[in-house]
């Protein structure tokens, strides 16, 4: 158990409270938890409290409601950590270019792969129909191919919806 699968289950109750969970600094905010339950910060002691705790939900909403700014603080952080990773791979970029002379052939190689692989593999699931006992293999090839299809779309495109988020969080941190 980790504490982004907890993340998911206070997200019910406590949406900001399960999403800080979900993310990178989720550990914070499982501390904060383990002490309204009155357990060590461990995903499985206090997911075992939340389960056996009938007011559970009820103390999860009023620790997010009490906590708001500083859950609040963790997500900008960790928004912050994230658009600084995808900040430094775009610079790695700019730098191979001043350095080269040319783009990274093999960044767009590796891309246009992923692309069409992606819809080359969802065009033979519409297809063609699986072979008994091979859909738990071609299912998982397609889940790794989705999540490098959304890499390559977040690298080359950016995220609409993460940006307004973050611009959301930067002005009531203000």
């Amino acid at each position: 158990m980790t504490w982004k699968d907890i993340g998911k289950k206070v997200a019910e109750a406590a949406p900001l409270l399960g999403n800080v969970l979900a993310g990178p600094v989720g550990g914070a905010a499982g501390s904060l938890i383990a002490t309204i339950f009155g357990t060590e910060p461990d995903p499985d002691a206090v997911m075992k409290k939340i389960e056996q705790d009938p007011q559970a939900y009820l103390k999860l909403k009023e620790l997010e409601l009490n906590h708001a700014a500083e859950l609040e603080r963790l997500a900008l952080q960790a928004e912050t950590a994230r658009l600084a990773d995808v900040q430094s791979a775009r610079s790695r970029e700019i730098e191979v270019v001043r350095a080269t002379g040319e783009r990274d052939t093999n960044l767009y190689a590796l891309a246009w792969i992923v692309v069409l692989g992606f819809f080359v593999l969802t065009g033979a699931l519409m297809a063609f129909p699986l072979q008994e006992g091979s859909s738990e293999v071609v299912f998982l090839l397609f889940g790794g191919l989705v999540a490098g299809f959304t890499q390559v779309l977040g690298y080359f495109f950016g995220s609409s919806k993460s940006s307004v988020d973050k611009t959301r969080m930067l002005k009531r941190g203000q």
